[in-house]
This record gives structure tokens, sequence and C-alpha cells, in this order.
């Protein structure tokens, strides 16, 4: 059964503030950029459905590649649940060697699995992310992209998110720059 999301862009995009200047408070700013993915990941997910999500199930998170966000999730993972679900997050090499999970992050110098794993789970319910600006465009739902200011926004493709029958809230769609 999908839930309705009804949050307004306003108290979202607060959300995020708010949660980015307490966590990167007294960082470095390379610190400060992998704790932001990380939180912004977290947040994805609280407003993203998935179709019949077990409850009895963790949400496994697999990163491929190596990136500092895999430590920061794992440390997420931690002390964060997902609708009571406990995080689950592993490292992989490949494209290839990754096995049932909800979610995948695509880590900026392995962005060319992005074919293989658009094959793999084509229309199978699983949330593609993208480290490097761009992978959006090339079949991931998400991406990030780093602004002239340095600051950290996201694109969406809305029809690899409907593809994998996931469901993004409005407020969260509003806060980010849609692609085709």
């Amino acid at each position: 059964m999908i839930r309705r999301l009804n949050i307004t862009p306003f108290y979202l995009l607060a959300f995020f503030i708010i949660l980015l200047f307490s966590v990167c408070k007294e960082t470095t700013a390379q610190e400060v950029n992998y704790k932001s993915y990380s939180l912004f990941v977290y947040n994805f997910i609280k407003y993203i459905d998935w179709p019949d999500l077990n409850p009895e199930e963790d949400f496994k998170i697999a990163v491929i590649g190596d990136s500092p966000v895999l430590k920061e999730l794992q440390y997420l993972s931690q002390n964060k649940r997902i609708r009571g679900k406990r995080m689950v997050v592993k490292q992989y090499a490949d494209a290839e060697s990754v096995i049932d999970c909800n979610l995948i992050y695509i880590c900026s110098h392995k962005s060319s699995s992005i074919k293989i794993l658009k094959e793999k789970y084509k229309n199978k319910p699983v949330l593609l992310i993208g480290e490097r600006e761009g992978l959006a465009k090339k079949g991931a739902a998400l991406s990030f992209v780093t602004l002239e200011n340095d600051a950290l926004h996201f694109d969406v493709n809305k029809k690899v998110l409907e593809n994998h029958n996931l469901k993004i809230a409005n407020s969260l769609l509003a806060l980010g720059s849609i692609v085709n």
C-alpha cells in the first residue's frame, strides 16, 4: 500500500537546512560535503515510497565503489531507521556483484556502471542515486549537482522513478531539478 506524503516544500527545505547546519557546524569542507551527501540520501529515502516493502526485512543500501560517503552512510545506519527498519549499508566493487537491495549509490569513479544497473534493475523497485552530476540523465533516478556557490543540489529523473515503480513526494520533487 502506498501512502500519500503531504509535506509542503517549505517545511522540507527548512528541515534539510537545519539538519545540514547542525551536522556540518565544526567540520572541514570535505567532511561537510560527504556528510551532506549522506543526509540527502537518508532524506531521499524518507520521501520516496517503495511498493511492498517487507516489514520483516532490513532496508538495504549498496554503495558501488569507494567514496567517503560509505563511511557516513554506515555511521547514519547505526543511529537511524527507515520506517522502523534497520538500515544495512554494504560496499560492492562493481555493479555485477550487487544483490538484493533497495537503493544503489553509485560513486563518481564507478559512474560507467549505470548502464549495467539500468539493465539489471529494469522495472524493479530499486532507487539508483549517482554521486556524479549528469547520471540522472543517463539512467539514475537522482544524481547530485554542485552549484557554482558550492551548494549541493540534485537532479531528478521522474521517468526512471516511474519505471522502477517508486513514488516521490511532491515536496521533494519541488526541491530538485527535473531532467529527462
